[in-house]
């Protein structure tokens, strides 16, 4: 009721505070989704079980296991891949889709490189015209130091 008296972003802040809350249910399905850490593969088939009880993530498991697979064909094997949902949440935030980075086996190293999607962030840059993106950083320094390592 306030919302329609008010426009643009305060509107929608008032109409989603004025919103029922989520039950504990969901509040759970969001908790096990956001901590989920496995392997690729295994992160894969839970995803899958998680989309059908929450069928707004179903496309974008799809779209996951598109990528896996077209991983898989280059010869990467998605069984021995880390993957972790919380993965690039504070360090990564203008990526919007896929994320990934390479790491040395000291733990102690940063990553190698990281990188990923960034749609939506050409859509707010280009006005609403969005452009497919994807970017990276290679650290070369790093990558000399490893050399002969790998």
């Amino acid at each position: 009721a306030r919302a329609r008296r008010y426009r643009g972003a305060g509107a929608a802040l008032i109409e989603d505070a004025e919103a029922a809350p989520i039950s504990g249910a969901e509040a759970g399905m969001l908790d096990e989704l956001l901590t989920l850490e496995d392997t690729a593969a295994a992160a894969l088939d839970r995803l899958r079980t998680i989309a059908a009880e929450m069928p707004a993530i179903a496309t974008s498991v799809d779209r996951f296991a598109r990528r896996l697979g077209a991983l898989e064909a280059r010869g990467m094997d998605a069984a021995t891949l880390p993957f972790a949902a919380s993965h690039g949440q504070s360090t990564l935030e203008y990526y919007d889709g896929f994320v990934f980075s390479f790491h040395a086996a000291n733990p102690a190293l940063p990553p190698v490189a990281t990188g990923g999607r960034y749609d939506a962030l050409t859509a707010v840059l280009g006005q609403g015209r969005s452009i497919p993106a994807v970017g990276g950083v290679i650290r070369p320094g790093l990558v000399a130091q490893l050399k002969g390592t790998l």
